[in-house]
């Protein structure tokens, strides 16, 4: 017998989304939580083997979590505020928020189609001001606390 990975990936991704088997519960004060959190891409290109080996990890103790009756919050995002993906623009003569946004929607593609449990109701993406507003505003008030300040130290570094 011949699997046809085409038709029967399709037919039971589409059955997942359907009944939002992966998306997290929006309880008040869920019991039995989980969170399984993995490293944002790097849009700076499509996914490669090495986002994969690292997203499988993560998405096989998702699914055990799941299994043994876990309210599991799996989200991704993307890092996209790095020197790669704004690098990679400037060689093709791209504006980098063109380049960013063109590589999350191919990745996420990708991703999506390999079945990973990601609740991508919960996507994020760091260059979008929704998302870093708040990590600005959590760094004034570390700094309004003296919490965050310069000074000179030691560091390792490599010029």
């Amino acid at each position: 017998m011949e699997y046809d990975f085409k038709e029967i990936e399709t037919k039971w991704q589409k059955h997942w989304d359907e009944t939002s088997l992966y998306q997290a519960p929006d309880k008040a004060d869920p019991k039995n939580k989980f969170y399984m959190l993995v490293m944002f891409a790097y849009p700076s290109g499509d996914i490669h083997m090495g986002h994969f080996r690292n997203y499988i990890i993560g998405d096989a103790i998702a699914r055990q979590q799941m299994m043994l009756g876990k309210d599991v919050l799996h989200p991704f995002g993307w890092d996209a505020f790095g020197l790669p993906a704004e690098r990679a623009a400037i060689q093709r003569d791209i504006h980098p928020s063109d380049w960013t946004e063109k590589n999350i929607k191919i990745s996420r593609e990708t991703l999506q189609k390999v079945g990973i449990s990601f609740d991508w109701s919960r996507e994020i993406a760091s260059c979008f001001p929704d998302y870093y507003k708040w990590t600005q505003w959590m760094f004034i008030q570390l700094y309004k606390k003296g919490l965050a300040y310069r000074k000179r130290g030691f560091v390792n570094w490599c010029p």
